[in-house]
């Protein structure tokens, strides 16, 4: 209710401010102050221009009052003439340059209204449009409230938007409500939340009334109420008629659980909890099982990442024994190697130059990891990548490639950040193939390191070299096998066929353009 009062009082105000511009755009019609001011005695004339206006602004009526707060003219009553001006402290207040706005009960009628002085170019007259508070003016205020509107004074209503009108009558009857104050008022048999708000006025005491069903504000609670009411007392039905079966079957697993919790606090990392059941107590079982699990996967991690460095390498060692040996599979390998980093080198302090190659390598690491790849080792300023080893993916050539348009895109930034700087720019080579090659751990038996070899690792390696070649000017070379393992479409080139060195077989090559 106080919510919906604050939107009224702000609506009503907004409506006096629009009644006193009202005024004051009349007041500046040069057309009607000639006509007021060369045809006073012409009031046939001064009314039908004081009509034009009146329609101009959608006023209900218009009054003209003459410096000495005397009624000159009232469109409502044509015919009058002369006589004390009905609403003096509108004038006063205009005199005194405050808001001249405020409600008014005129004619068993109430009106807004507001004052404003006719300038030719000094005051002439006092201008007065009002307009008219009725049941069309409360629903529209209802629409923004949210609430029946009700406009009361005295003994009297002018506006309501209760479905019957007698049912105002009611609220007539009433002792005056305090303002402001949300008041239980029972009309026509349903109760009603009041709240009263005093209305700014020149005389009387207009006020509005907001008012809301109580019956219908509380009957989606009462529905709910009644909800809660019948689940609850389904559930303490179904409660008692399982509570018996549920507690015989409680005890033996919580004992097993409990035995399980002794033998891993103990180091027992294969002990296993079995439980046949599927309710919760299963649940529960198999999560323990999993936990134990996972705390002997733990103690192997720790084994093993003194010898491997890529989580997935790490992950793929867990499901094996960490020996040396391989396996053949398909995988994608990307080269790739900066241009220019020696003249860069040259120019720079050491720290600068470990600074920038860092912010290189970190950059294009973390678009390789996003792509599904992994790095495989740094060697100087250039890096090798495995896409689908020691984890597979269906679209690893795809994701290459991706990778790869990734990496000049994000080279190409930081060009232009180390161009700001003043530093020279550098350009990357990579090549991409896709084989089948040996895949596994290698090295010594106590210092491991998972790579690749075979041919297709060097037909890659060949690859990123054939960038520095002014002959196919492109920054990124692939294989045919990796652009037919393709599953999306890519902008390419043709740039012919290539062997690996100490291999008759050739490949056609391509450069990586863009996707399609």
């Amino acid at each position: 209710m106080q919510t919906g009062a604050q939107v009224f009082e702000k609506l009503i105000a907004q409506r006096n401010q629009q009644i006193t511009s009202a005024a004051a755009i009349l007041s500046r019609d040069h057309a009607f102050q000639e006509a007021f001011a060369g045809a006073t005695e012409d009031r046939e004339t001064t009314l039908s221009a004081l009509a034009s206006l009146q329609s101009r602004v959608k006023a209900d009526v218009v009054l003209i009052a003459s410096l000495d707060k005397q009624l000159l003219f009232d469109t409502r009553r044509p015919e009058v003439h002369g006589g004390p001006f009905p609403f003096p402290r509108l004038i006063d207040r205009a005199e005194n340059a405050e808001s001249s706005g405020a409600f008014v009960p005129f004619d068993a009628e109430l009106f807004a209204m507001a004052v404003a002085p006719l300038l030719a170019p000094d005051p002439i007259a006092w201008l007065c449009p009002g307009f008219r508070i009725d049941d069309n003016f409360a629903r529209e205020i209802k629409t923004y409230t949210n609430s029946e509107i009700t406009f009361l004074s005295g003994d009297q209503f002018f506006g309501t938007t209760l479905e019957k009108r007698r049912l105002g009558s009611k609220i007539l009857t009433v002792t005056a409500l305090p303002p402001k104050q949300i008041v239980d008022l029972k009309i026509g048999g349903e109760d009603f939340l009041t709240y009263a708000v005093p209305l700014p006025a020149e005389n009387g005491n207009p006020v509005a009334l907001l008012q809301r069903s109580l019956d219908a504000e509380l009957a989606p609670y009462l529905r709910l109420e009644r909800t809660f009411l019948v689940l609850a007392l389904l559930g303490l039905a179904i409660s008692v008629g399982v509570g018996a079966w549920i507690a015989r079957g409680v005890s033996r697993p919580v004992l097993q659980l409990a035995e399980g919790a002794h033998k891993i606090a103990g180091g027992n990392y294969q002990h296993r909890v079995r439980l046949k059941q599927r309710d919760e107590l299963g649940s529960l079982a198999s999560s323990f099982n999993k936990m134990s699990e996972g705390l002997a996967e733990r103690d192997r991690v720790r084994d093993l990442l003194g010898k491997v460095v890529s989580p997935e390498i790490a992950a793929e060692l867990l499901r094996k024994d960490a020996i040396l040996g391989g396996e053949e599979r398909e995988v994608t390998v990307l080269f790739s190697d900066l241009r220019n980093f020696t003249s860069m080198s040259e120019k720079l302090a050491p720290q600068e130059m470990l600074e920038i190659l860092n912010r290189y390598f970190t950059g294009m690491s973390a678009i390789i990891e996003k792509h599904g790849g992994v790095v495989d080792k740094y060697m100087g300023d250039a890096l090798m990548a495995l896409f689908g080893a020691p984890l597979a993916n269906p679209d690893d050539a795809d994701r290459a490639m991706q990778a790869a348009l990734e990496m000049t895109e994000a080279l190409d930034d930081l060009n232009r950040r180390w161009q700001k700087r003043g530093l020279p720019t550098i350009g990357v080579g990579i090549g991409i193939n896709t084989d089948i090659v040996v895949a596994g751990n290698m090295g010594s038996e106590t210092r491991l390191n998972y790579t690749v070899i075979g041919d297709g690792v060097n037909l890659a390696s060949r690859l990123e070299g054939l960038t520095k070649t002014a002959e196919y000017e492109a920054r990124i070379i692939i294989s045919g096998s990796t652009l037919a393992n393709a599953k999306t479409r890519y902008r390419t080139r043709r740039l012919g066929e290539v062997a690996v060195k100490g291999k008759h077989n050739t490949t056609e090559i391509f450069a990586l353009l863009g996707r399609d």
